[in-house]
Parts: structure tokens; C-alpha cells; sequence
């Protein structure tokens, strides 16, 4: 006998167990990370979060320092750089100058207070990072890194020497490599 009952129908048991089968694929492809919507941040929406972020913490550095210079922009972040596989990365860069006071105090003190200001926009301190933190007199730089949205920003503040009385104040920033689409 083929399992086809004589009207044509499977027995019951029969449906009730595809019925189970085809839930328990359901369920292992759910468990598997399978699916058809790719997670994590696509790599524009983070290169506009990038941008806006740095900009951002420039305005609020100039609102508290005093600047010389504008901020100027070398790097804008709208430049996807393919990593392969339907995959992006962005950079962004850009600097300004300011009238300082003692330096070393003073190169510490911007590196952090833009540090602090960026953790309300999801950025910690990125600790994993060989980036060099400088030699607190004349260089200082703090990396960070937003994991949600994997950009990784990183503000520094150099100066000419240790009697300097200006800074160029400098912040970098890359996605990760993202998706595309």
C-alpha cells in the first residue's frame, strides 16, 4: 500500500507528522541563525552615523575650547571602500586648532571630555585597539568604538612641543566592514 488512504487523502497520522516536520525545519533554521534578513548595521546607515557623530563632537569641542581654525573636513565618510562579499567600510577625518594653556593638562583633559561626550552617542572607550595614546606631553589620543554600530572613532590632540600654546585637535573614524544591501 502506497500510505494514500481510499479516498485519495493521507491518514491523518501522516499529515499530523509532516506537520511536525515541517515545524521542527522552521525551528532548526530559526536556531541556526538562518533567515533571510542579514543582521547587524548596514554600512551606509553607520558611515551616516560616523560622519554625524564626528562632526558632532567637533562642534562641542569648539563650543568649550577656543579654536583658531575651523574645523575642516579631509575625509567626509561618503566614500564606500568594498571590503569584498557585498561588504563596505567608510572613513571619515578631519581637524581644527586651539589656543591652549599648560599642555599636558590640557591635551588630557580635550581627549576625554570628547571621550565622555561621545558615551551618550554609544561610544566606550576601545581598549583592545594598539592605537598610541601618546606621551602625555605633547600627544594624546583615545581611541573608541560604538559596537552596535561598529565604527570605531578615534580623537586625538597633538602639540608642537611641550611649551606649545596651540593644539590641533584631530578626529578619525572607519566602519567596520558592513553590508551593502
Amino acid at each position: 500500500m502506497s500510505g494514500i488512504g481510499r479516498r485519495g487523502h493521507l491518514p491523518r497520522g501522516a499529515v499530523r507528522l509532516s506537520a511536525c516536520a515541517a515545524g521542527a525545519v522552521v525551528l532548526a533554521l530559526a536556531v541556526s541563525g538562518c533567515s533571510s534578513s542579514p543582521s547587524g548595521p548596514k554600512a551606509k546607515d553607520s558611515a551616516v552615523k560616523m560622519a554625524a557623530d564626528a562632526r558632532w563632537v567637533a562642534a562641542k569641542e569648539r563650543r568649550y575650547g577656543k579654536p583658531t581654525t575651523p574645523f575642516t573636513v579631509t575625509q567626509d565618510g561618503t566614500k564606500a571602500v568594498s571590503c569584498g562579499h557585498d561588504k563596505a567600510s567608510y572613513s571619515f577625518a578631519g581637524h581644527q586648532t586651539f589656543t591652549i594653556g599648560p599642555v599636558d593638562t590640557y591635551l588630557n583633559v580635550t581627549t576625554s571630555s570628547s571621550a565622555g561626550l561621545l558615551a551618550n552617542r554609544g561610544y566606550i572607550v576601545d581598549i583592545g585597539t594598539k592605537t598610541d595614546n601618546g606621551d602625555y606631553d605633547s600627544h594624546m589620543s583615545k581611541p573608541l568604538v560604538n559596537k552596535k554600530t561598529r565604527i570605531h572613532l578615534t580623537v586625538t590632540a597633538t602639540a608642537s612641543s611641550d611649551h606649545a600654546s596651540t593644539e590641533v585637535w584631530a578626529v578619525t573614524a572607519h566602519t567596520d566592514c558592513l553590508r551593502t544591501g
